[in-house]
């Protein structure tokens, strides 16, 4: 277990990797590689019931030795268990040659899945094992009417013992800004509202939307006050915010963005900004990389008509991961703009 401070982008997922220490003391890259060859390798999944986390907000630990929570109860609780009694439940995937292990907790709540398959890499074992699990925690949730949540997800290649965790970047602790507070307008306590749902949400798809619908609606704010200004005879103003190229530039806005944050890991820099939209334009990566993904998930979820997305599946979930920090990122840069008077740290 390791109590950890905040790197890469807060409140989003990256994975913590641990590899062996060799004879020495040291890892020797040359001997592993981290993200995994074919092999065999072994997925848990712990399960947590949503809003009461097994782990604590600034401890990540691998989750070989924890047991997690659920809504559904399968044996009977410790405490009453002969030897006799069962404490674990097997799971076998149609048309796959490997089982899933469920344990039970100390009261006799499903806590925890663990599978061992045969996988090109740590990311294919992961794709695979979730894939073939996840139908059945929906299909459980749907007839129990119970949640089951997955709190993070272990990789571990057995033959290297490379392990790795999926983890949320802890947010900072902050001081209460003091003084006179501005006054809010309409428009700005909605798009604050928004905001802050985005960011108490634990569902990245509904975080994406609100981080989405912001940045989609400052849009058509400029666009709706600009026809106002031509109408009046006014020439108006056509603010538009393009991504840096540069490393230092990039680093440059993310300051401006987060004044209290001193210092941004090359981790923070690859997450939040994927190397095909440097240079760009927000309302260009809008349309090209954001909407599309946007639609894809609105489709599924809010359209009329039947349902044409399944968010069990992982590729879906890593598109969402991929693009989540950018798109927060754009939403916080247009809104500072927007509403420079509003907000305390205002762009310049």
């Amino acid at each position: 277990m390791a109590e950890l401070h905040p790197w890469g982008m807060p409140g989003e997922e990256h994975k913590v990797i641990v590899a062996p220490i060799f004879k020495g003391g040291e890892s020797d890259p040359k001997k592993i590689n981290i993200g995994g060859e074919r092999g065999r390798y072994k997925v848990q999944f712990l399960l947590s019931r949503p809003g009461y986390p097994i782990s604590k907000e600034r401890e990540h630990q691998f989750i070989d030795n924890l047991v997690g929570e659920s809504h559904i109860r399968i044996v009977k609780p410790e405490a009453e268990r002969r030897m006799e009694d069962p404490e674990q439940i097997l799971i076998q995937a149609l048309g796959k040659n490997f089982k899933y292990l469920g344990s039970a907790n100390k009261d006799g709540f499903l806590g925890k899945f663990v599978a061992e398959l045969e996988a090109d890499n740590a990311q294919a074992a992961e794709n695979e094992a979730y894939g073939s699990l996840a139908p059945f925690l929906s299909a459980w949730s749907v007839n129990l009417d119970v949640p089951i949540s997955v709190e993070t997800i272990q990789v571990t290649n057995l033959t290297t013992q490379v392990s790795s965790l999926r983890v949320h970047t802890p947010h900072f602790d902050m001081n209460f800004g003091g003084g006179t507070p501005p006054f809010f307008v309409d428009d700005f306590c909605q798009y604050a509202s928004i905001y802050r749902e985005g960011l108490n949400t634990n569902s990245s798809f509904y975080r994406y939307l609100c981080f989405f619908k912001i940045i989609e609606s400052v849009i058509a704010r400029r666009g709706r006050q600009a026809g106002e200004k031509r109408a009046a005879g006014q020439e108006p103003r056509t603010p538009y915010e393009r991504i840096p190229q540069k490393k230092e530039e990039l680093i440059a806005l993310l300051n401006c963005l987060y004044t209290w944050r001193k210092g941004w890991d090359e981790m923070t820099l690859v997450q939040v900004f994927p190397p095909e939209i440097l240079g760009r334009k927000i309302t260009a990566i809008l349309v090209d990389h954001l909407r599309p993904l946007r639609l894809g998930i609105a489709h599924g979820l809010l359209e009329p008509g039947e349902i044409t997305i399944v968010l069990d599946k992982i590729e879906h979930i890593q598109q969402v991961n991929k693009w989540l920090p950018l798109c927060r990122i754009c939403a916080r840069w247009m809104l500072l703009n927007e509403f420079p008077r509003e907000c305390s740290i205002g762009m310049k």
